[in-house]
């Protein structure tokens, strides 16, 4: 660890650095207080002393869980918003998801939902695309469109839910991201 003395106006200030692979940098500005209350302006931003702006570095750990009660599961959550696949793992049972809706909930409690249309036949080994309305163009064979979203879920931390026409939850996505 290496540390490092500032001296600005009279006010003295010591940093600890800890060296750590890099996932994300944030800039922290870091004002040192002033002893005569005025402004001290650094006009040369190589100036060993100046210390007003420098960067933490994040780790961060992101955590996929899915569970399923039947064969029908959430396959994937796109990372931007675009589309959420869900499929049919049976390797004989057509699933008739009549009334199915799809529920993602953020960490901050933003819910959105998509309920599959009547008579919709998820045949075995196959998945399902739900596709955004601005993704539109991007359908192919028997993908739907919720035409009613402009996105997905794209946060750090979310709940993707498949509730069958019963009310009962039948899969789950769980993504978390922690930062160290």
């Amino acid at each position: 660890m290496a540390t490092a003395t500032a001296s600005v106006n009279n006010t003295t200030g010591t940093f600890m650095f800890h060296p750590r692979p890099t996932v994300f940098e944030h800039p922290i500005t870091y004002d040192l207080p002033s002893l005569n209350n005025s402004t001290s302006i650094i006009n040369n931003k190589s100036d060993i002393n100046d210390f007003s702006q420098y960067y933490i570095t994040l780790e961060s750990r992101t955590t996929i869980h899915k569970s399923a009660k039947g064969p029908i599961s959430i396959a994937e959550c796109d990372v931007q918003g675009k589309y959420i696949i869900i499929e049919n793992t049976s390797r004989s049972k057509s699933m008739v998801l009549t009334g199915w809706i799809i529920r993602q909930e953020s960490d901050n409690g933003d819910i959105l939902t998509f309920t599959l249309p009547d008579n919709y036949l998820l045949r075995p080994n196959h998945s399902l695309k739900i596709l955004t309305k601005p993704n539109e163009s991007e359908r192919k064979n028997h993908d739907l469109i919720a035409s009613s979203l402009s996105s997905w879920h794209t946060g750090l931390n979310f709940v993707t839910t498949l509730i069958n026409a019963e009310g009962k939850d039948r899969a789950s996505l769980t993504k978390k991201t922690i930062f160290s």
